[in-house]
């Protein structure tokens, strides 16, 4: 009965708008950048995958777990700021962020997927890499010594 009449109170109820109307918007800019993601991947011949999809999931649990924590110090903090400022300004940094990765270009992140690839392809061969980083340091000091050899013979015979 007291939680009605608390939600029926003007104060509450702006509360419970702005807050809806933060998380409402975080969600919104999710869809969007879901969609446009989507679409890419289908214009680009990019294979949509479920692990792709869970990416959303993921995301949305990166988005909301701290906007739940923070509407929490809102609450706590409701008798300084009349408005939950800490939820809003993580829905805007979260709606910021969805707004960068869909006005990114699909240039930019077929150059990250690159990048990522040919990352795994040196992670993959990291033992070879070394062998052959050591062979030329070796077959380096050999030359390095060799003519120093030289020079110091060289010297004698002068």
């Amino acid at each position: 009965m007291e939680i009605i009449s608390l939600i029926k109170s003007g104060d509450d109820m702006a509360w419970l708008v702005v807050l809806s109307a933060a998380y409402g918007a975080v969600a919104v800019a999710m869809a969007v950048d879901f969609v446009v993601g989507v679409r890419r991947a289908r214009l680009g011949g990019i294979a949509r995958r479920s692990r792709s999809y869970k990416m959303t999931c993921t995301k949305a649990m990166k988005y909301f777990a701290p906007m739940l924590v923070l509407t929490c110090v809102d609450i706590i903090s409701a008798a300084i700021f009349s408005v939950p400022a800490f939820t809003m300004a993580m829905g805007g940094f979260n709606i910021f962020c969805e707004w960068k990765s869909v006005m990114e270009s699909t240039h930019d992140k077929e150059e990250i997927r690159r990048a990522a690839s040919t990352m795994s392809i040196i992670i993959e061969n990291k033992d070879e890499i070394a062998r052959m980083l050591a062979r030329i340091l070796t077959e380096k000091q050999t030359e390095e010594s060799a003519e120093s050899e030289a020079k110091k013979e060289g010297g004698r015979h002068a």
